[in-house]
C-alpha cells in the first residue's frame, strides 16, 4: 500500500517484487485479499502486446497508505479509464527503475507527478531520487524519441536546475544501449541553446558534467 500510495497502480509482477513473495500463487492470493477488503481493485486491459490486469490502489485504500505523524492524504486513486496504453508501459518502467534502484541503495524516490515543489512551468522528471553517493538526481524514463526543438527546451530546463542546485544530475535511461548512445548524440549535438530569447554558447567541459544517458540494463550505474 505504501508503494501504490506514490505510483497508484501496478502489476502482479511487480508487486509480487514490492510484497518480496516467492510465487504468483501467494501474490494473487495476498492482492486478492486486499481488494476485498476494498484497498485495491484490479482491471484488465486489451493493448497490442496483449491482455494486462493492473492493481489500483482505490479512495479507501489511500486513507490508509500514508503515516498520520508525517504526511499527508493523497487524493489520487486508480481510474482505470484515465489511463492510456502508452502510459502503463511508460510507468511500468519507472516502477521497475525504482525497484533496482532501491535494490542499490538509492532513497527518498518521488515521483515527477508528486513534485509539488516544482514550478508549474518548469519540466518535471519522470522521477527524483537520492543515489548511493547521495546525489539529488533527476530520472528520464525515455522510451521514444521526442523532437530536436523538445530537446533543446528540455536540456535548457535541466541546466537551470542544476545551476540553482535544485538537482545535482540527471539521467536519461533507455530501453537499449543504442537508443542511449544515439540520445546522448542528440544532446551533445547542441552547441547553442536560446535562453529567454537570446542565444548561449554550450560548453561541453561545463554543461555535459552532470548530464548521463544509460540502458535499462546498466540502470542504476549510470555513470
Amino acid at each position: 500500500m505504501r508503494f501504490l500510495r506514490q505510483h497508484i497502480w501496478s502489476t502482479q509482477e511487480i508487486l509480487q517484487l514490492v510484497l518480496g513473495l516467492s510465487s504468483r500463487q501467494a501474490t494473487h492470493k495476498t492482492l486478492t485479499k486486499i481488494e476485498e477488503k476494498g484497498y485495491l481493485r484490479r482491471h484488465t486491459y486489451q493493448t497490442l502486446g496483449g491482455k494486462i490486469t493492473i492493481w489500483g490502489i482505490t479512495s479507501q485504500g489511500q486513507t490508509i497508505a500514508f503515516n498520520v505523524e508525517n504526511e499527508s492524504l493523497i487524493s489520487t486513486y486508480f481510474e482505470p479509464n484515465r489511463i492510456s496504453e502508452q502510459t502503463i508501459h511508460h510507468q511500468l518502467d519507472i516502477q521497475k527503475l525504482r525497484l533496482k534502484a532501491e535494490i542499490a541503495s538509492w532513497i527518498n524516490w518521488i515521483d515527477g507527478d508528486r513534485l509539488g515543489a516544482f514550478d508549474k512551468n518548469q519540466k518535471r522528471p519522470d522521477a527524483i531520487a537520492l543515489d548511493c553517493r547521495s546525489k539529488r538526481v533527476a530520472i528520464e524514463c525515455e522510451r521514444t524519441f521526442k523532437s530536436l526543438k523538445r530537446y533543446e527546451q528540455i536540456l535548457v530546463e535541466y541546466l537551470k536546475l542544476i545551476k540553482i542546485g535544485q538537482i545535482d544530475n540527471v539521467v536519461w535511461v533507455c530501453p537499449t544501449l543504442e537508443m542511449a548512445a544515439r540520445l546522448r548524440k542528440i544532446f551533445r549535438s547542441f552547441t547553442s541553446v536560446r535562453v529567454n530569447g537570446q542565444q548561449v554558447l554550450i560548453e561541453p567541459e561545463r554543461h555535459h558534467t552532470n548530464i548521463y544517458f544509460c540502458s535499462y540494463e546498466q540502470w542504476p550505474n549510470y555513470e
